[in-house]
């Protein structure tokens, strides 16, 4: 099967810039990730896709032989002198050349190659991007630098984790430890120094970490806290009630005064968010859940409370 255009695969125009790249990458990660896909085939093979498309536009030589030669140009071992002694034999997508049988076929490249380097853990780092950034360079003998995508899972962004990794390097592979640290963001970028590509005089560039934060089914973040929703009852929320409230680190008893409105957040302090020296709060957020379908009994009930305790709900409000 033929393969698309690199360019089309990410999304971006021929003309498209380092960050330009750099940024249609991680987008697409995020949406196409094994780990926000499970058991979804179609979006695995998207994924080893945009890994291999990445591949080739972040790398300087690479994109430079596929934008002349076309797809035969990404492949290993290609030789551009070569090659061009053979000439052409037709039109790569986007009007580059493709080239005969005593070329290298576009078939020949093995992108398995990408995933052979496994994280391990949990929070999804089992899938690297193995992605080859272009990142500012020392001199001309520094290695690339490389960027992985990872996973995490909102509890470990929050508190940090530390996750073993498995570079290859030609015919060996190097085992080591990635520290994430806590508070990391979605879209934040670990740097790892030392552990890139390999220069022409063994300066290895840098190994970049890009975070993926998976969505928490009921924690939410804004800045270093983080929000909950708690649903209580109308009863509850007028008398008064204690409830157990998840967090982070466990759970917590929370006591609910009477009177709470619904939207009233009440703090939880230092269950929050951990970067460096700070810790966030958690706030829980009420929701107030009324009784519906009442009867003509109800109905009495409620108006003659009402008409004891009487309230402008809108009394603030300057329309």
């Amino acid at each position: 099967m033929a393969k698309r255009d690199y360019y089309e695969v990410l999304g971006v125009a021929r003309s498209a810039g380092d960050d330009e790249i750099k940024k249609a990458h991680r987008k697409l990660v995020r949406q196409y990730h094994p780990d926000a896909n499970k058991n979804n085939v179609a979006a695995t093979e998207k994924f080893k896709e945009i890994q291999e498309a990445y591949d080739v536009l972040s790398d300087t030589e690479k994109r430079k032989q596929f934008d002349e030669f076309g797809q035969a140009g990404a492949n290993r071992g290609f030789n551009p002198g070569e090659a061009v002694r053979r000439g052409s034999k037709g039109q790569a997508p986007g009007g580059h050349q493709t080239w005969g049988s005593g070329g290298v076929s576009v078939e020949d490249f093995d992108f398995g190659d990408l995933f052979d380097q496994m994280f391990s853990g949990r929070g999804g780092a089992g899938m690297p991007g193995g992605g080859r950034g272009r990142g500012p360079t020392a001199g001309p003998t520094r290695g690339s630098d490389i960027e992985y995508p990872i996973a995490l899972s909102f509890e470990d962004a929050a508190r940090g984790r530390t996750l073993p990794l498995q570079l290859r390097r030609g015919d060996k592979v190097e085992s080591i430890e990635i520290k994430i640290p806590a508070g990391v963001k979605d879209g934040s970028r670990v740097r790892i120094k030392g552990k890139g590509d390999g220069g022409q005089s063994g300066h290895h560039g840098d190994l970049f970490i890009v975070v993926t934060v998976q969505p928490h089914p009921y924690f939410r973040r804004e800045g270093i806290d983080v929000l909950v929703d708690l649903p209580i009852s109308l009863y509850e929320a007028l008398l008064g009630t204690k409830v157990a409230v998840p967090t982070l680190d466990g759970s917590v008893t929370l006591t609910i005064p009477p009177g709470t409105s619904s939207g009233a957040k009440l703090r939880i302090k230092g269950r929050g968010v951990e970067r460096g020296s700070e810790k966030g709060d958690q706030y829980v957020v009420m929701k107030v859940i009324v009784p519906k379908d009442l009867d003509v009994d109800d109905r009495e009930i409620v108006e003659k409370l009402q008409a004891k305790r009487p309230i402008d709900a809108r009394a603030d409000l300057r329309w």
